[in-house]
């Protein structure tokens, strides 16, 4: 029989998800799809809650793809959906290419970023 945890490394590879929060209260969720290889597509999918759910992606080499792959998510959210939600904040600093990663971005913007897979 398969040890429990090695079937959950197996089955969450190449995945990881991270809750946002704001003041204490859960505000979004960030998750990455990795590619098989390096030089595949990495998928960003960022949720907002109160908005739709957004993709985004990134492919190549030699840089961080996964804050390219949620700035490009981030870029679809509408100014409707950010007006309505509060989301601004979120997007400007998801969306800003200062050279840091996109979890330190939303960090230095207030909000806490949490891995949970």
């Amino acid at each position: 029989m398969t040890d429990i945890y090695e079937q959950h490394d197996k089955a969450f590879s190449q995945v990881s998800a991270y809750v946002i929060l704001k003041d204490g209260a859960r505000v979004a969720t960030v998750a990455f799809k990795f590619p098989k290889d390096g030089a595949g597509r990495l998928y960003a999918y960022v949720h907002w809650f109160g908005t739709q759910m957004v993709r985004g992606y990134a492919g190549g080499y030699g840089y961080d793809k996964r804050s390219a792959a949620v700035a490009e998510a981030a870029r679809k959210l509408t100014q409707a959906d950010m007006d309505q939600t509060g989301a601004s904040t979120f997007v400007q600093a998801l969306c800003f290419d200062g050279g840091s990663y996109w979890d330190n971005r939303l960090m230095e913007a207030g909000f806490e970023v949490f891995q949970a897979v």
